[in-house]
């Protein structure tokens, strides 16, 4: 394995574009289900016995997570299903309605984008670390090992994310409500990408050092194939992240911008270092060793 790629950049922009670049192979695949609840539900069906996983069996993993309700958790499922990803069944097997004792089992189409996109996930593992040889000469396979080795990556660093939140919320001094009311929004997909896209035009993740401020319609035009919000929906969340202490207010010829606080940008900057080791064992488990060698 050749690794100078992976040693020569900091291990923050080598995570940050694994993590980015994850997040285009699912809207690839899955296009319109980039919420958490959405990931979660493939990820259960796809690993599920061939009858199917229980509503309340993924609608207790979300309220672990998030606090999902069982009703939004239903709208998840509802929303794969029309997809065609997964079909809702009954206990004998029947189709039904999605309910909170309702089957949720994957469709021939859910196996095949799903085994595809954890191809590519594969393949971008290798890219992040400099493997070309595995590239060349492995075909990567999509087993249960490799699914649940996946999932447990994300989790980890969903789990980082969250402390990272957690520290940048404590230093603005928000009240217990309201910095609850932040984490409840702050572990969606959404506000992650917004943020995303500023730590990567910014000098933490790479920019030049005299990188300016992105204003709001520039940030809306770069999230649209991503997020699908419009305007509106991105200024609310862009003025959520100036109060919970991730962005900085700015003017760039007479319209609103924003910057990454510094707080903010060494928070994830520290984060993402800290990933590249979880990236690297998931690495070691996904990609043959004696192969690389």
């Amino acid at each position: 394995m050749n690794t100078d790629v992976a040693e020569a950049e900091a291990p923050e922009q080598v995570v940050a574009r694994f993590l980015c670049g994850y997040h285009k192979i699912w809207q690839n695949y899955f296009p319109g289900l980039n919420k958490r609840a959405h990931w979660h539900v493939m990820f259960s069906a796809r690993c599920g016995p061939e009858e199917g996983v229980s509503c309340r069996s993924i609608h207790r993993t979300l309220y672990g997570w998030y606090g999902t309700d069982i009703r939004t958790c239903i709208e998840r499922i509802r929303d794969c299903e029309n997809d065609g990803f997964v079909r809702v069944l009954d206990a004998s097997g029947q189709p039904c309605t999605a309910s909170p004792t309702s089957l949720i089992a994957a469709t021939d189409k859910l196996h095949e984008g799903f085994d595809r996109h954890c191809r590519e996930t594969i393949e971008a593992l290798c890219k992040a670390f400099g493997d070309r040889e595995s590239l060349r000469s492995l075909r990567f396979d999509c087993d249960r090992a490799a699914i649940s080795a996946i999932f447990g990556f994300f989790n980890s660093y969903e789990q980082k994310w969250r402390e990272t939140c957690e520290l940048v919320i404590r230093n603005k001094g928000l009240t217990p409500a309201y910095a609850n009311d932040a984490m409840d929004h702050l572990v969606t997909y959404q506000y992650w990408a917004i943020v995303m896209l500023l730590w990567s035009a910014s000098p933490f993740g790479g920019g030049r050092p005299d990188a300016p401020a992105l204003v709001i319609d520039e940030i809306n035009s770069r999230m649209w194939d991503a997020l699908r919000l419009g305007h509106l929906a991105i200024k609310e969340r862009v003025g959520n992240l100036i109060r919970w202490g991730f962005f900085a207010e700015q003017t760039i010829k007479k319209h609103k911008a924003v910057s990454l606080t510094p707080v903010a940008g060494s928070a994830i900057s520290e984060n993402l270092a800290a990933t590249k080791p979880l990236l690297h064992e998931l690495y070691i488990k996904l990609v043959p060793q004696e192969a690389t060698a």
